[in-house]
């Protein structure tokens, strides 16, 4: 397989696998998951910028960010809590409003590919990043739109794992809301 041959593919797998983990050990209250969780988003700062998808390289760059942020405010215990509907509400119509403003200024003035995609995924991951860090029990239903698109948006831009990496983070998301 040619993309494993190349520097980009192997940065791909590797980003891919420490993703998986973060993910994986954030559901088992790990904090071992913050470590993966930068380390998987720095590799994908580098491809998303490589591939012209700047608003998705500055989101991993954010999540390098929030595992930081993450890490250090860890308490003894993950405790959870829940949201009203009128609360998320809120946040989705402001997530709208700024994911077309966000898409509208990316087809203006940058070469980005599938600027609203690009937009939608990277306004509405940070809503549903700021709901983890939180520890509001709904960021997985939001993770769960948000993988499914992004898993198409990578899949369009030929990086093939990480569209694998965003649909297997729907089924996570889906386990980790449902079960």
């Amino acid at each position: 397989m040619e993309l494993l041959k190349s520097r980009d593919g192997i940065i791909e797998i590797i980003s891919v696998v420490f993703s998986l983990l973060y993910t994986v050990l954030y559901i088992d209250q790990s904090p071992w998951a913050f470590l993966f969780g930068a380390l998987g988003a720095a590799g994908f700062v580098y491809l998303c910028f490589q591939k012209k998808i700047y608003a998705e390289s500055a989101l991993q760059l954010f999540y390098v960010g929030m595992a930081i942020y993450g890490y250090l405010n860890l308490g003894a215990e993950w405790g959870e809590t829940h949201w009203s509907w009128s609360a998320h509400a809120y946040w989705i119509v402001a997530g709208v409003i700024v994911t077309i403003g966000l898409g509208t200024f990316l087809k203006r003035n940058t070469g980005s590919k599938a600027t609203y995609l690009d937009a939608f995924t990277t306004v509405f991951a940070v809503i549903a990043t700021v709901l983890m860090m939180e520890f509001v029990v709904e960021n997985w239903l939001y993770w769960i739109v948000i993988n499914a698109v992004s898993s198409v948006l990578y899949f369009r831009r030929k990086l093939y794992f990480g569209s694998v990496l965003f649909a297997i983070y729907m089924i996570l998301a889906i386990k980790a809301y449902f079960f």
